[in-house]
């Protein structure tokens, strides 16, 4: 694989240039005896200082960003990079600049609908000044061209991971595309710096591949409408399944475990 920055890359490629760097992560909880500068990987630690999640619920929530293909709108391709390979690397040193007119943009997606439940983002005032961001605007949706779900925060000189919550209470989004647009930076600086970017969505999400192996054969699927996220949602204006029927599906789905 190539070693040199990037903006962009096809599907597979992207697969396999972030699975090599996060294959190590996906069983690792110790991070006591990392060097301080490999930060990215900690993320988990701040959805719990921030009262995002508690500690008993650490485990319900992981990295996803290396199932999705990424494009950033501009990068600095001078010296030794400053693309996607470093805004996904570990350490913290390395990082995206942009290089191009506001508002800059890195775009995320997903082969198919996927559970997003927030977006962190390793932000350093102290180091970056001018080049960081004041003011984001996450947009989810079912294309690049059908963006509807916006979610906008503004930061006040930041350093350390900042999290967006992107949840709708406390379910996960669905999506095939999370963009993230860098609005306006400090000081109205022109270019932007981010030093990590995760994507973070439930373990296990709340449509089980079981649950649906298990209602799919029972039931019409004009019994079902779907929400503003193409979400199953009964239509009441169908019959109802047949009584001797739920007792059996209650007892399969109790017997699961539900994440959200």
């Amino acid at each position: 694989i190539s070693p040199l920055p990037f903006c962009s890359h096809s599907y597979y490629q992207r697969m396999a240039t972030v699975r090599m760097q996060f294959d190590h992560e996906e069983e690792e909880d110790d991070y006591s005896g990392r060097a301080e500068n490999n930060r990215g990987t900690d993320w988990i630690h701040a959805l719990e200082a921030g009262n995002f999640i508690t500690k008993d619920e650490k485990d319900e929530y992981r990295d996803i960003s290396h199932r999705a293909n990424w494009t950033l709108s501009s990068c600095k391709v001078d010296g030794d990079g400053f693309g996607i390979n470093e805004l996904l690397s570990d350490n913290v040193d390395s990082y995206w600049q942009s290089d191009g007119p506001q508002p800059h943009t890195i775009t995320v997606e997903f082969p198919r609908k996927t559970d997003i439940s927030f977006l962190a983002l390793y932000l350093d005032y102290k180091s970056d000044e001018s080049y960081t961001p004041n003011k984001l605007l996450v947009r989810l949706g079912s294309s690049v061209m059908h963006l509807d779900d916006e979610f906008e925060q503004s930061f006040t000189e930041p350093v350390g991971w900042q999290m967006m919550d992107l949840r709708r209470g406390s379910y996960a989004k669905r999506a095939f595309v999370l963009q993230l647009q860098v609005v306006q930076n400090h000081q109205n600086g022109r270019d932007t710096h981010i030093r990590h970017m995760r994507v973070i969505g439930p373990s296990q999400s709340r449509f089980n591949s079981v649950a649906r192996a298990l209602v799919t054969p029972l039931i019409d699927p004009l019994d079902f409408d779907g929400d503003e996220n193409g979400d199953p949602i009964l239509n009441s204006n169908r019959h109802q399944m047949e009584a001797p029927v739920m007792p059996i599906l209650t007892r399969q789905l109790k017997s699961m475990k539900v994440i959200r």
